[in-house]
């Protein structure tokens, strides 16, 4: 189908600048998997909203695709959590409900700490100078995007090691949700510090070679963040 015109940067909407990116980043048409990819971050920054109506005539054409491809992608993310497809009234962003992140919270719990004494171990130590490049890098960080980015790249990298592809995909399979939940949590102020003290602590320990006190630290973290996560649901009247 044709294209539409590219926005100037200076007056292009926060979707329009997502969509361009990504469209520089691949150099051609979006697949649907790529336009799964840039909704789901939109939704997870917050770009659309709660009970926002995706407009699929107006996404197909900023994408620049039939509507084909923009239903499939639109059928993935009601199956991932972040979109209902109500019958005839179109596409919704779903909002989280408070039962969910109690859910998506438990569920870490399970998993990380046992991911942790499970691959600390097997660190090595350009691993763990890489993890610390990302906590460095995290402390300058200049926006809440950037900074849930740089961790999720911190989890994914202390847990690599282990060789517990289940576990893995469990928790693959919550990222988005869990991405979303961590953009919610820095938009208070100062939290970023203070989570970043946690990824110290956890590092130090695998630094130590105490896998024990490294899943330790990974469950005090995940518990800290459900905290600062509830409150801020509970201050929104969100549930």
């Amino acid at each position: 189908m044709p294209g539409t015109r590219a926005a100037a940067p200076e007056t292009a909407t926060p979707l329009q600048r997502l969509v361009a990116a990504q469209r520089a980043a691949l150099g051609g048409r979006f697949s649907t998997d790529d336009i799964v990819a840039v909704l789901h971050q939109a939704i997870v920054r917050g770009i659309f909203h709660p009970g926002q109506a995706l407009r699929q005539d107006e996404l197909a054409a900023e994408f620049q695709v039939s509507k084909i491809p923009l239903r499939e992608a639109l059928r993935t993310l009601q199956a991932q959590g972040f979109v209902e497809l109500p019958l005839n009234r179109g596409a919704l962003v779903q909002a989280p409900t408070l039962d969910q992140l109690k859910d998506a919270f438990e569920l870490r719990l399970l998993v990380e700490p046992s991911l942790m004494r499970t691959a600390a171990p097997l660190l090595t130590r350009a691993d763990l100078d890489e993890a610390e490049r990302l906590v460095r890098a995290m402390d300058k960080a200049g926006t809440a995007w950037a900074f849930s980015e740089l961790n999720v790249r911190f989890h994914d990298l202390l847990y690599g090691p282990a060789q517990r592809p289940l576990s893995k995909q469990i928790l693959a399979m919550l990222q988005g949700h869990i991405q979303r939940m961590s953009f919610m949590q820095l938009s208070l102020a100062g939290f970023n510090r203070s989570s970043n003290e946690d990824h110290r602590v956890i590092l130090a320990a695998c630094r130590q070679g105490d896998a024990d006190a490294a899943a330790r630290a990974v469950a005090g973290h995940v518990k800290g963040v459900r905290k600062i996560v509830l409150e801020l649901v509970a201050q929104q009247g969100l549930g």
